[in-house]
């Protein structure tokens, strides 16, 4: 075989011309056995590709060896390392008889060892289920090939591989999808005068606003959020500056903190009933209510028609198309007959009233006979802006005093609202809300309306009881998503700046309110499937903390880790969700509050809540501290750490690895490259917690060390480890980042990489304890010398303890995040 192989190879070598390269005429031209080759190309693209296959390796030794890794490709049975030209039988034959009788000797040791385990009964024959370790069992199958009718349990024709899966399992769905109903919020009687009781003042003024038609609604397009929004922030210049007309954005001024400008609205029939808003449903599911200035005879000078007509706040009736920004010269002024279509607000309303309350009604000029089931949307074309949001003629944040008009702007939304009850649309209401907060500010927006308004049920308050209702029946029962309008650009390789910072915006804070009322793993769950501010997270987890060690004050011998399974809930939410971004978010924050608990070990359970408590108050003022959302999702994985040496003595003591997270699960479920960075990164920093990469690290120097001896001696044995190795990345489908290539193994190239690969890893093992960030510096400085690894990276992967889906690249993002975390937590 090792001959055929380097035929092979230098056959490719040779360069040899193509018979096409002298006839110019067969380039042009393709074979009947051409055209059969590409239409079985073509079968073979048509099918689906095959799973990939997820390998746990047992020991170092099994990889560098290929111990039980090989496979018989029929049901002949598996291939014996004692005799053929197919098992390690063929090193032999490049040795001398003597290397020949010692390896016989160890044999015959060895088959002492595993009948004397089976006659102690350290080897129970009659349980297959609890059989020897797969060490033991491949040591029989080598030595004993005729155990097989002492020892049932070894089956002949299979080898046991721990961790072997033949593909993806992902976690059970849940209950409810994004278009399931919440029912609750269209069962709500709006004429119960005792179920109004509990709405707040705010809600109060936005449904009367809504049921006396003072109130204009604006549907916003879902990607179209952030602008709108950046409207009441920033001026935009006049279109031309000879011709300034009323429609000019106005700067903020004096007592209006916010920008004034124009924008089309739409005035709804009495509570919102009978009319559709702007848009789709899919594309348009939230928008805002403007509260109209209120014109009362005893108070103002001149009537509502005269302040419209004056500030040239123009409406049209429903049907009609007024496509304003098309239809508005360079002076401002109406063309193409959009003049002549005008109507008054007074009037709007007269319609708006016969949709309801008449069968025959006007719609864009035209009588219907028996009405619509639902009339097209009429426009009003109004000034926002310029003030806060105001109840009560006072405004929230200031509790001053104010007037809205057509002049200066009628303030910021008065309530939010969406126009189904679906989960998916009631998510998006929340989102659309914390963006609000973000970037309008929470002293305006706090506690601020939400409604849900459609043609069929009009408007419904989704009071503060219902909303912490709606978050725990997501977080129980809701399979999570992510905003499906940036869902592609906030992916591990692809997060645009637009897109981050618009999730960023969009996190959802859990307030004590909701702390209280969801148990710590509802609010992981939330946090992981739809996102949630730090400060939200931190403080679940320090929650989870504090009983911890609460629980342990009470009783030594308690093993409570209420810590470990609120994250792992919020990462399995993250799993379902495909969110990478949420789930860093929760290994970043698990790190740091895993750091704190570490200094708390003297001090008393209340003495933590006092200082939580503290600390809570603080974080309100300044939102950029170190738990800032941007602190955490947009920090770059690398070492804030790396400008020190791993010698230096000027290096600060890391933070400690967090307590170990159980992650197989959960990267089992997932083939997410960004998943599998965060939870390739919780495996890692287990394996330094446990001690287990320390153990393993050692465990491969030594079967690397030993390898190299043996290879050293024969190039027989170099041709062999390469055939094995070759064989088990075509029959288990090991995912290296190369097949491996067979020249390395006729020269000394092997030799020379495996050397330093051990000598890194010895190196690594000697300057670390493997306990804080140095141990992954050296995971770094070895993964950086990595060119075509095949062996190494499997090494590696053994040793931080991941599955064969791990390429370099996996493993360097994985061991930049597990150093992220514990430089954040050491910075803190």
């Amino acid at each position: 075989m090792a001959e055929a192989a380097t035929r092979h190879a230098t056959a490719q070598g040779r360069n040899l011309p193509s018979p096409s390269s002298d006839r110019p005429d067969l380039q042009r031209r393709d074979s009947p056995r051409t055209r059969l080759f590409h239409r079985s190309r073509s079968r073979d693209s048509n099918k689906p590709i095959p799973p990939p296959i997820l390998v746990y390796h047992e020991s170092a030794r099994s990889i560098v060896f290929r111990d039980h890794l090989k496979r018989a490709s029929s049901n002949d049975g598996i291939e014996r390392r004692g005799g053929g030209s197919n098992g390690h039988g063929g090193i032999l034959n490049g040795r001398s008889a003597q290397q020949q009788q010692q390896q016989n000797q160890s044999a015959e040791q060895a088959s002492g060892i595993v009948q004397k385990a089976v006659s102690d009964g350290d080897i129970h024959i009659h349980d297959h289920e609890r059989a020897l370790s797969q060490e033991l069992t491949d040591l029989a199958t080598v030595f004993l090939p005729n155990a097989g009718a002492d020892l049932p349990f070894l089956e002949k024709n299979k080898v046991q591989i721990k961790g072997f899966q033949p593909h993806i399992v992902p976690l059970d769905k849940l209950e409810l999808g994004q278009n399931d109903v919440y029912q609750p919020l269209l069962d709500q009687d709006q004429q119960d005068e005792t179920a109004s009781e509990s709405w707040t003042e705010a809600e109060k003024e936005a449904v009367h606003l809504l049921r006396t038609q003072r109130a204009a609604v604006k549907t916003i397009k879902d990607s179209d959020w952030t602008d709108f929004l950046m409207r009441f922030r920033s001026t935009r210049k006049a279109k031309s500056s000879k011709y300034p007309n009323a429609h000019d954005d106005i700067a903020p001024h004096e007592n209006f903190p916010f920008n004034s400008f124009v924008t089309s609205t739409t005035l709804l029939p009495p509570d919102g009933r009978k009319m559709r808003c702007y848009g789709s449903l899919l594309h348009y599911c939230t928008g805002v209510l403007f509260a109209l200035p209120d014109f009362d005879a005893a108070t103002n000078e001149e009537t509502e028609d005269e302040a419209v007509k004056r500030t040239e706040t123009w409406s049209w009736p429903s049907g009609y198309s007024a496509k304003t920004e098309f239809n508005i010269d360079g002076r401002g002024q109406l063309i193409n007959g959009r003049k002549e279509a005008l109507v008054s607000l007074e009037k709007l309303r007269e319609y708006n009233n016969d949709y309801i309350h008449k069968q025959d009604y006007v719609v864009a000029g035209r009588i219907i006979k028996g009405g619509l089931t639902t009339v097209p949307y009429n426009e009003v074309y109004l000034r926002v802006g310029g003030l806060g949001r105001i109840v009560n003629g006072r405004d929230v944040a200031t509790g001053r005093e104010c007037s809205r008009s057509f002049d200066y702007g009628v303030g910021l939304p008065a309530a939010l609202f969406v126009r189904s009850a679906s989960y998916g649309h009631l998510i998006s209401l929340f989102r659309t809300r914390a963006r609000l907060l973000h970037l309008l500010g929470e002293k305006h927006i706090k506690n601020i309306p939400l409604l849900l308004i459609t043609s069929e049920h009009g408007v419904r308050v989704i009071t503060e009881p219902m909303q912490r209702e709606i978050f725990k029946k997501s977080a129980q029962s809701l399979n999570p998503f992510q905003n499906p309008v940036i869902a592609h650009n906030t992916t591990m390789d692809n997060s645009s700046g637009s897109g981050l910072k618009t999730k960023l915006e969009e996190l959802i804070e859990l307030d004590e309110t909701i702390r209280t009322t969801l148990t710590p793993e509802e609010c992981a769950r939330l946090a992981g499937g739809f996102g949630a501010t730090d400060d939200s997270v931190a403080h679940v987890l320090k929650d989870a903390l504090l009983f911890d060690k609460a629980s342990k004050d009470k009783d030594v011998t308690s093993d409570s880790h209420r810590l470990q399974d609120v994250v792992n809930e919020g990462l399995s939410a993250a799993v379902r969700a495909g969110d990478y971004h949420t789930s860093r978010q929760l290994l970043i924050l698990y790190t740091l509050v895993a750091s704190e608990g570490e200094k708390m070990d003297e001090r008393t359970p209340h003495a933590l809540q006092d200082e939580a408590h503290s600390k809570n108050k603080s974080k309100k003022a300044d939102k950029q501290s170190a738990l800032g959302s941007e602190a955490v999702m947009l920090q770059k994985q690398s070492s804030s750490l790396s400008s020190f040496s791993d010698t230096s003595s000027d290096m600060p003591a890391t933070a400690p690895p967090p307590p170990p997270l159980d992650t197989d699960r959960l990267r089992s479920a997932t083939n997410s490259d960004g998943l599998l960075a965060v939870l390739g990164a919780a495996q890692v920093l287990k394996a330094m917690k446990d001690g287990s990469a320390q153990k393993r690290a050692a465990e491969s120097i030594f079967a690397i060390e030993e390898w190299i001896e043996h290879g050293e001696q024969s190039m027989a044995f170099r041709l062999a480890s390469w055939r094995d190795q070759r064989a088990a990345q075509g029959d288990l489908r090991i995912a290296t980042q190369n097949d491996s290539n067979f020249l390395a193994f006729v020269s000394n190239k092997a030799i020379s990489n495996r050397k330093t690969f051990a000598r890194q890893m010895k190196d690594a093992v000697a300057n670390t304890d493997f306990k804080d960030v140095r141990f992954l510096h050296a995971i770094l400085e070895i993964l950086s010398r990595m060119h075509s690894p095949c062996l190494r990276l499997e090494l590696l992967q053994y040793v931080l303890g991941l599955d064969n889906r791990y390429s370099v690249g996996h493993v360097e993002r994985s061991v930049e995040l597990a150093v992220t975390c514990l430089s954040i937590a050491t910075a803190s």
